[in-house]
């Protein structure tokens, strides 16, 4: 559907970022896509749900490093070049509660992924 989250730095600080899609939205959107199949190509959601993975991928990549740089928690500890697959992000979204993922952003629900699949070691 679309190429992975890219993992470079983006302009600006984290809180300066747009508001983002409800992950609830952006979930729906997805799975209308997949259902599509290859014409999901051919349709306009397709580069605005692209953006807004990207975009959230790019603000958790930017606060992830920032993170460990400074030596503080993290959410996750997944290698550093990690980053979701659009399949990956879509089945992990499934698997969060549907009353969470109304009251998430995209960004929030990636964070929510990234944390039960790559947890750190306690």
């Amino acid at each position: 559907m679309w190429t992975g989250l890219a993992a470079a730095a983006i302009v600006g600080s984290p809180s300066q970022a747009a508001a983002r899609m409800p992950a609830s939205l952006f979930l729906k959107k997805a799975d209308a896509l997949r259902a599509r199949g290859p014409l999901a190509l051919l349709s306009a959601d397709l580069k605005t749900l692209q953006f807004e993975a990207e975009a959230a991928g790019d603000e958790l990549h930017v606060e992830h490093a920032e993170r460990m740089s400074s030596h503080q928690p993290t959410d996750w500890c997944a290698p550093a070049a990690k980053y979701l697959g659009p399949r990956e992000l879509i089945e992990g979204m499934h698997a969060l509660p549907p009353a969470d993922l109304d009251r998430m952003d995209i960004k929030q629900a990636m964070r929510a992924v990234f944390a039960r699949d790559y947890p750190c070691p306690r």
